[in-house]
């Protein structure tokens, strides 16, 4: 922060509040009620796959992780350009889910947890209890996941234990969803679409990178 401009410290605090809006806003679709029945995207893989509670560990940890931890990696590692594509691409790719799960409401029935370990417990009171079965497609945990790692390969260069580590720590996210049965197979396909679409569009639209023509085969 200290090699920042004025401009430059505002904006990065304004990124993070933008994140933490981005947060409250998915909490605001989550909590929602509908006058209506919203759909059901199970396949018929999802029937097939068991509960894994151990996967709370890293499904909890992806708030904490994508919203400050990866943010403030690219921003000490990488530089100003590199943070604010990482949180202006969060920013938007809560703004594209909020808009799917305005027009395009989904649900992921409550699978009964019998187990007595910690990590049941944990599953049920902390997970169920907080989390509503509501607005599963596209997952935002596997979009802001994706964008995490997205973010930490363009710094394995600079970073390259740190990248690696939280890369594959992020990645358990991703079957995390559907081990906990929060949510179904199709919702990580749709995380990863946006997320994809999100980074690269910030990426092109921040850093402006030159992508010229080669022309070969001239008679």
């Amino acid at each position: 922060m200290k090699d920042l401009s004025r401009n430059e410290k505002y904006s990065v605090y304004g990124i993070f509040f933008g994140i933490i809006l981005a947060f409250v806003s998915y909490e605001l679709f989550n909590k929602a009620t509908y006058s209506y029945e919203p759909l059901v995207m199970r396949g018929w893989l999802d029937a097939k796959i068991p509960v894994v509670s151990i996967f709370v560990i890293p499904y909890l940890s992806f708030h904490l992780l994508a919203a400050f931890v990866v943010p403030i990696l690219s921003l000490r590692i990488a530089g100003f350009r590199a943070f604010l594509v990482n949180g202006l691409a969060i920013i938007l790719g809560q703004l594209s889910l909020d808009i799917a799960y305005a027009f395009f409401q989904t649900q992921v029935p409550r699978t009964p947890v019998l187990g007595n370990s910690v990590f049941d417990w944990i599953l049920v009171h902390v997970v169920y209890g907080n989390d509503q079965p509501l607005n599963g497609f596209p997952s935002n945990h596997v979009t802001w996941s994706v964008v995490s790692m997205i973010a930490l390969w363009r710094l394995r260069h600079l970073a390259p234990r740190t990248s690696y580590m939280l890369g594959f720590w992020f990645f358990l996210i991703l079957p995390a969803t559907v081990f906990l049965h929060q949510h179904f197979v199709i919702d990580i396909y749709g995380g990863i679409f946006v997320a994809f679409t999100c980074y690269w569009i910030t990426a092109f639209w921040i850093e402006k990178p030159s992508l010229p023509v080669s022309v070969s085969g001239k008679s």
